[in-house]
Protein backbone atom coordinates (compact mmCIF):
# COMPACT_ATOMS: atom_id res chain seq x y z
CA UNK A 1 0.00 0.00 0.00
CA UNK A 2 1.29 3.63 -0.95
CA UNK A 3 1.77 5.83 1.10
CA UNK A 4 -1.40 7.87 -0.01
CA UNK A 5 -3.42 4.95 0.46
CA UNK A 6 -2.15 4.60 3.91
CA UNK A 7 -2.75 8.15 4.65
CA UNK A 8 -6.30 8.09 3.11
CA UNK A 9 -7.22 4.93 5.55
CA UNK A 10 -6.26 6.39 8.71
CA UNK A 11 -8.30 9.26 7.49
CA UNK A 12 -10.80 7.08 7.03
CA UNK A 13 -10.65 5.28 9.79
CA UNK A 14 -10.60 8.04 12.36
CA UNK A 15 -13.71 10.05 10.77
CA UNK A 16 -15.61 6.71 11.53
CA UNK A 17 -14.33 6.64 15.19
CA UNK A 18 -15.52 10.37 15.25
CA UNK A 19 -19.57 10.12 14.30
CA UNK A 20 -19.87 13.60 14.91
CA UNK A 21 -16.81 15.69 13.03
CA UNK A 22 -17.86 13.04 9.86
CA UNK A 23 -21.20 14.64 9.84
CA UNK A 24 -19.83 17.95 10.20
CA UNK A 25 -17.80 17.62 7.19
CA UNK A 26 -20.10 16.04 5.00
CA UNK A 27 -22.44 18.88 5.86
CA UNK A 28 -19.66 21.17 4.69
CA UNK A 29 -18.88 19.33 1.79
CA UNK A 30 -22.79 19.32 0.61
CA UNK A 31 -22.53 23.08 1.74
CA UNK A 32 -19.39 24.21 -0.39
CA UNK A 33 -21.04 22.17 -3.29
CA UNK A 34 -24.67 23.92 -3.29
CA UNK A 35 -22.98 27.58 -2.98
CA UNK A 36 -20.53 27.15 -5.59
CA UNK A 37 -22.63 26.08 -8.22
CA UNK A 38 -25.48 28.64 -7.22
CA UNK A 39 -22.87 31.14 -7.52
CA UNK A 40 -22.05 29.92 -10.95
CA UNK A 41 -25.39 29.59 -12.22
CA UNK A 42 -26.14 32.81 -10.70
CA UNK A 43 -23.45 34.76 -12.40
CA UNK A 44 -24.07 33.10 -15.78
CA UNK A 45 -27.52 34.05 -15.68
CA UNK A 46 -26.99 37.67 -14.97
CA UNK A 47 -23.77 38.50 -16.75
CA UNK A 48 -24.84 36.47 -20.28
CA UNK A 49 -28.12 34.94 -20.13
CA UNK A 50 -30.73 37.62 -19.08
CA UNK A 51 -27.82 40.25 -19.05
CA UNK A 52 -29.06 44.43 -18.69
CA UNK A 53 -29.77 46.49 -21.49
CA UNK A 54 -30.09 43.75 -24.26
CA UNK A 55 -33.43 42.37 -26.04
CA UNK A 56 -32.23 39.29 -26.97
CA UNK A 57 -32.94 36.71 -23.90
CA UNK A 58 -31.62 33.79 -24.25
CA UNK A 59 -34.29 31.10 -23.63
CA UNK A 60 -32.21 28.64 -20.89
CA UNK A 61 -34.79 25.81 -20.68
CA UNK A 62 -35.29 24.06 -17.37
CA UNK A 63 -37.17 25.84 -14.35
CA UNK A 64 -35.22 29.36 -15.50
CA UNK A 65 -36.85 28.54 -18.78
CA UNK A 66 -40.63 27.94 -17.00
CA UNK A 67 -40.08 31.04 -14.87
CA UNK A 68 -39.41 33.30 -18.65
CA UNK A 69 -42.58 31.61 -20.21
CA UNK A 70 -44.47 32.85 -16.80
CA UNK A 71 -43.27 36.13 -17.47
CA UNK A 72 -44.42 36.08 -21.44
CA UNK A 73 -47.32 35.13 -20.21
CA UNK A 74 -47.37 37.86 -17.41
CA UNK A 75 -46.96 40.45 -20.26
CA UNK A 76 -50.23 39.25 -22.28
CA UNK A 77 -52.08 40.64 -19.67
CA UNK A 78 -49.82 44.10 -19.08
CA UNK A 79 -47.54 42.43 -16.64
CA UNK A 80 -44.53 43.75 -17.25
CA UNK A 81 -42.16 41.79 -14.87
CA UNK A 82 -38.53 41.47 -15.99
CA UNK A 83 -36.78 38.11 -16.13
CA UNK A 84 -34.57 38.24 -13.46
CA UNK A 85 -37.00 39.95 -10.61
CA UNK A 86 -39.57 36.58 -12.13
CA UNK A 87 -35.90 34.38 -11.03
CA UNK A 88 -36.33 35.98 -7.82
CA UNK A 89 -40.00 34.78 -7.46
CA UNK A 90 -41.03 32.08 -9.90
CA UNK A 91 -37.38 30.06 -9.55
CA UNK A 92 -38.51 29.15 -6.15
CA UNK A 93 -41.73 28.76 -6.47
CA UNK A 94 -41.34 26.65 -9.60
CA UNK A 95 -38.89 24.24 -7.75
CA UNK A 96 -41.48 23.26 -5.07
CA UNK A 97 -43.47 20.49 -6.33
CA UNK A 98 -39.90 19.11 -7.43
CA UNK A 99 -38.37 19.41 -4.43
CA UNK A 100 -41.10 17.12 -2.99
CA UNK A 101 -41.30 14.71 -5.58
CA UNK A 102 -36.92 14.86 -4.87
CA UNK A 103 -37.58 13.90 -1.28
CA UNK A 104 -40.32 11.24 -1.67
CA UNK A 105 -38.12 8.99 -4.61
CA UNK A 106 -34.50 10.25 -4.24
CA UNK A 107 -32.99 11.39 -0.69
CA UNK A 108 -33.38 13.65 2.23
CA UNK A 109 -29.79 15.10 2.29
CA UNK A 110 -30.23 15.45 -1.43
CA UNK A 111 -33.52 17.33 -1.42
CA UNK A 112 -32.44 19.16 1.46
CA UNK A 113 -28.90 20.40 0.16
CA UNK A 114 -30.67 20.96 -3.53
CA UNK A 115 -33.47 23.07 -1.83
CA UNK A 116 -29.63 24.86 -0.31
CA UNK A 117 -28.99 25.79 -4.05
CA UNK A 118 -32.10 26.64 -5.35
CA UNK A 119 -32.57 29.37 -2.75
CA UNK A 120 -29.25 30.57 -2.67
CA UNK A 121 -29.18 30.89 -6.84
CA UNK A 122 -32.02 32.96 -6.07
CA UNK A 123 -30.80 35.03 -3.75
CA UNK A 124 -27.20 35.51 -5.89
CA UNK A 125 -29.12 36.58 -8.60
CA UNK A 126 -31.23 39.36 -6.87
CA UNK A 127 -27.55 40.47 -5.34
CA UNK A 128 -25.81 40.28 -9.11
CA UNK A 129 -28.66 42.11 -10.68
CA UNK A 130 -28.71 44.99 -8.26
CA UNK A 131 -27.69 48.23 -10.34
CA UNK A 132 -23.87 48.70 -10.43
CA UNK A 133 -23.40 45.14 -9.62
CA UNK A 134 -21.72 42.04 -11.52
CA UNK A 135 -24.08 41.99 -14.22
CA UNK A 136 -23.88 45.67 -14.77
CA UNK A 137 -20.27 45.75 -15.13
CA UNK A 138 -19.92 42.57 -17.60
CA UNK A 139 -22.69 44.81 -19.52
CA UNK A 140 -20.03 47.37 -20.83
CA UNK A 141 -16.98 44.34 -21.02
CA UNK A 142 -15.68 44.56 -24.64
CA UNK A 143 -14.03 41.76 -26.45
CA UNK A 144 -10.88 42.46 -28.57
CA UNK A 145 -12.48 43.91 -31.82
CA UNK A 146 -14.35 46.81 -29.43
CA UNK A 147 -17.34 45.35 -29.69
CA UNK A 148 -19.29 44.99 -25.98
CA UNK A 149 -19.82 41.07 -25.00
CA UNK A 150 -23.43 42.03 -24.50
CA UNK A 151 -23.70 42.98 -28.04
CA UNK A 152 -22.09 39.15 -29.45
CA UNK A 153 -24.96 36.60 -28.97
CA UNK A 154 -22.52 33.53 -29.82
CA UNK A 155 -20.42 35.00 -26.87
CA UNK A 156 -23.15 35.18 -24.45
CA UNK A 157 -24.35 32.16 -25.42
CA UNK A 158 -20.69 30.13 -25.27
CA UNK A 159 -20.16 31.82 -21.86
CA UNK A 160 -23.82 31.27 -20.51
CA UNK A 161 -23.86 27.78 -20.99
CA UNK A 162 -20.70 26.60 -20.06
CA UNK A 163 -21.18 28.24 -16.42
CA UNK A 164 -24.93 27.10 -16.54
CA UNK A 165 -23.40 23.51 -17.45
CA UNK A 166 -20.45 23.79 -14.81
CA UNK A 167 -23.56 24.42 -12.04
CA UNK A 168 -25.07 22.01 -12.67
CA UNK A 169 -22.25 19.99 -13.11
CA UNK A 170 -20.55 21.07 -10.04
CA UNK A 171 -23.81 20.05 -7.81
CA UNK A 172 -23.93 16.55 -9.16
CA UNK A 173 -20.40 15.41 -8.41
CA UNK A 174 -21.19 17.12 -5.02
CA UNK A 175 -24.07 14.69 -4.93
CA UNK A 176 -26.80 17.07 -5.10
CA UNK A 177 -28.33 18.99 -7.92
CA UNK A 178 -29.47 22.55 -8.91
CA UNK A 179 -33.31 21.65 -8.49
CA UNK A 180 -35.92 22.16 -11.28
CA UNK A 181 -35.41 20.10 -14.18
CA UNK A 182 -31.76 19.00 -13.10
CA UNK A 183 -34.11 16.83 -10.40
CA UNK A 184 -35.61 15.03 -13.13
CA UNK A 185 -32.34 14.32 -14.96
CA UNK A 186 -30.61 12.69 -12.14
CA UNK A 187 -34.05 10.51 -11.06
CA UNK A 188 -33.91 9.11 -14.82
CA UNK A 189 -30.10 9.10 -14.38
CA UNK A 190 -29.90 7.13 -11.64
CA UNK A 191 -33.02 4.61 -12.74
CA UNK A 192 -31.51 4.16 -15.83
CA UNK A 193 -27.60 3.82 -15.26
CA UNK A 194 -27.17 6.35 -18.31
CA UNK A 195 -25.65 10.45 -19.40
CA UNK A 196 -27.68 12.74 -17.85
CA UNK A 197 -26.47 15.84 -20.18
CA UNK A 198 -29.23 13.60 -23.13
CA UNK A 199 -32.49 13.99 -20.92
CA UNK A 200 -31.85 17.84 -19.60
CA UNK A 201 -31.25 18.57 -23.82
CA UNK A 202 -34.86 17.22 -24.41
CA UNK A 203 -36.46 18.18 -22.07
CA UNK A 204 -35.15 21.80 -22.46
CA UNK A 205 -35.81 22.09 -25.95
CA UNK A 206 -39.60 21.88 -25.91
CA UNK A 207 -39.55 24.56 -22.81
CA UNK A 208 -37.18 27.05 -25.00
CA UNK A 209 -39.44 26.15 -27.87
CA UNK A 210 -42.65 27.21 -26.31
CA UNK A 211 -40.86 30.26 -25.29
CA UNK A 212 -39.86 31.60 -28.47
CA UNK A 213 -42.83 30.52 -30.10
CA UNK A 214 -45.25 32.23 -27.12
CA UNK A 215 -43.08 35.59 -28.37
CA UNK A 216 -45.25 34.91 -32.09
CA UNK A 217 -48.25 34.44 -30.56
CA UNK A 218 -48.12 37.55 -28.35
CA UNK A 219 -47.17 39.86 -30.99
CA UNK A 220 -43.61 40.81 -29.53
CA UNK A 221 -41.45 38.58 -31.96
CA UNK A 222 -42.19 37.50 -35.65
CA UNK A 223 -42.12 33.87 -36.58
CA UNK A 224 -38.66 33.98 -37.96
CA UNK A 225 -37.02 35.91 -34.75
CA UNK A 226 -38.71 32.91 -33.41
CA UNK A 227 -36.92 30.58 -35.62
CA UNK A 228 -33.85 32.20 -34.80
CA UNK A 229 -33.96 32.10 -30.89
CA UNK A 230 -34.64 28.15 -30.73
CA UNK A 231 -31.49 27.99 -32.79
CA UNK A 232 -29.55 29.68 -30.68
CA UNK A 233 -31.16 28.13 -27.12
CA UNK A 234 -30.27 24.89 -28.97
CA UNK A 235 -27.01 25.69 -29.48
CA UNK A 236 -26.86 26.75 -25.52
CA UNK A 237 -28.54 23.08 -24.77
CA UNK A 238 -26.52 21.75 -26.45
CA UNK A 239 -23.28 23.13 -24.62
CA UNK A 240 -24.67 22.58 -21.44
CA UNK A 241 -25.38 19.07 -22.28
CA UNK A 242 -21.81 19.07 -23.30
CA UNK A 243 -20.24 20.56 -20.15
CA UNK A 244 -22.78 18.07 -18.03
CA UNK A 245 -21.30 14.75 -19.50
CA UNK A 246 -17.92 15.88 -19.35
CA UNK A 247 -17.11 16.66 -16.17
CA UNK A 248 -20.01 14.46 -14.11
CA UNK A 249 -18.71 11.13 -14.73
CA UNK A 250 -21.02 9.60 -12.25
CA UNK A 251 -22.52 7.60 -14.53
CA UNK A 252 -20.58 6.71 -17.46
CA UNK A 253 -19.43 2.81 -17.26
CA UNK A 254 -16.59 1.43 -18.57
CA UNK A 255 -15.93 -2.51 -19.44
CA UNK A 256 -13.47 -3.63 -18.26
CA UNK A 257 -11.47 -7.11 -20.21
CA UNK A 258 -8.52 -8.74 -18.44
CA UNK A 259 -6.72 -11.81 -20.11
CA UNK A 260 -4.44 -13.52 -17.39
CA UNK A 261 -3.27 -16.70 -16.10
CA UNK A 262 -4.17 -16.02 -12.63
CA UNK A 263 -7.23 -17.93 -11.69
CA UNK A 264 -8.09 -15.66 -8.61
CA UNK A 265 -8.21 -12.76 -10.42
CA UNK A 266 -11.86 -12.38 -10.51
CA UNK A 267 -12.74 -13.33 -7.37
CA UNK A 268 -9.74 -10.10 -5.82
CA UNK A 269 -11.99 -7.97 -8.00
CA UNK A 270 -15.49 -8.73 -7.12
CA UNK A 271 -13.96 -8.55 -3.08
CA UNK A 272 -13.06 -5.24 -3.86
CA UNK A 273 -16.26 -4.21 -5.33
CA UNK A 274 -19.41 -4.08 -5.26
CA UNK A 275 -19.97 -5.25 -8.88
CA UNK A 276 -20.23 -8.49 -10.43
CA UNK A 277 -17.58 -9.89 -12.95
CA UNK A 278 -18.02 -12.99 -15.82
CA UNK A 279 -14.93 -15.28 -15.93
CA UNK A 280 -14.43 -17.05 -19.77
CA UNK A 281 -11.79 -20.22 -20.31
CA UNK A 282 -9.53 -19.66 -23.11
CA UNK A 283 -5.96 -20.42 -24.74
CA UNK A 284 -3.12 -18.51 -25.63
CA UNK A 285 -2.86 -18.98 -29.25
CA UNK A 286 0.79 -18.72 -29.33
CA UNK A 287 1.95 -19.73 -26.25
CA UNK A 288 -1.27 -22.84 -26.07
CA UNK A 289 -1.47 -21.86 -22.20
CA UNK A 290 -4.79 -21.83 -20.21
CA UNK A 291 -5.63 -18.46 -19.77
CA UNK A 292 -8.72 -16.48 -18.32
CA UNK A 293 -10.57 -13.68 -19.59
CA UNK A 294 -12.66 -11.56 -16.92
CA UNK A 295 -15.05 -8.74 -17.93
CA UNK A 296 -16.05 -6.53 -15.54
CA UNK A 297 -18.27 -3.23 -15.76
CA UNK A 298 -17.76 -0.72 -13.15
CA UNK A 299 -17.77 3.61 -13.08
CA UNK A 300 -15.57 5.38 -15.14
CA UNK A 301 -14.45 6.80 -11.41
CA UNK A 302 -13.38 3.01 -10.35
CA UNK A 303 -11.89 1.14 -13.35
CA UNK A 304 -8.35 2.99 -12.24
CA UNK A 305 -8.93 1.37 -9.09
CA UNK A 306 -9.58 -2.37 -11.01
CA UNK A 307 -6.34 -1.46 -13.16
CA UNK A 308 -3.99 -0.84 -10.28
CA UNK A 309 -5.37 -4.25 -8.44
CA UNK A 310 -5.48 -6.25 -11.84
CA UNK A 311 -1.78 -5.07 -12.12
CA UNK A 312 -0.94 -5.96 -8.62
CA UNK A 313 -2.21 -9.41 -9.29
CA UNK A 314 -0.69 -10.39 -12.33
CA UNK A 315 1.69 -8.14 -13.61
CA UNK A 316 1.59 -9.33 -17.30
CA UNK A 317 -2.03 -9.14 -17.40
CA UNK A 318 -3.66 -8.10 -21.39
CA UNK A 319 -6.20 -5.02 -20.21
CA UNK A 320 -8.50 -3.60 -22.51
CA UNK A 321 -11.17 -0.71 -21.90
CA UNK A 322 -14.22 0.11 -23.14
CA UNK A 323 -16.98 2.99 -22.65
CA UNK A 324 -20.24 1.68 -22.39
CA UNK A 325 -22.99 3.63 -23.82
CA UNK A 326 -26.03 2.31 -21.55
CA UNK A 327 -26.12 -0.98 -19.18
CA UNK A 328 -29.14 -2.67 -18.44
CA UNK A 329 -29.49 -4.75 -15.49
CA UNK A 330 -28.35 -4.86 -11.81
CA UNK A 331 -25.68 -2.75 -11.65
CA UNK A 332 -25.01 -1.25 -8.18
CA UNK A 333 -25.18 2.74 -7.69
CA UNK A 334 -24.37 3.93 -4.70
CA UNK A 335 -27.54 4.87 -2.86
CA UNK A 336 -28.52 9.07 -3.12
CA UNK A 337 -28.42 10.07 0.69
Amino acid sequence: MNKNSSLIKRITDYLYDHYKLKTGLEILKYLFFAIVSAFTFAFGFTAFISPPHTNFVIATGGVSGLSQIVARILSFFGIEVGDNIVHAVFYTVLNIPLIIFSFLKIGKKFTIFTTVNVVASTIFIWLLSKEGGVAEYFAHVEMGDGQPIIDSILGRILFGAICTGVSSATAFVGGISCGGIDIVTYYLGMRTSSQLGKYSAIINVFIFSTYSLLGVIGGNNTFGFAMYSILYSSLYCLIVALVVDLINLKNKKVRIEIITTMPNMGDILISNFPHGATIEHAQGVYSKKDKYVVLMTVSSTEYKKVLAIARKVDPLAFISVFSVVQVYGNFYSKPVE
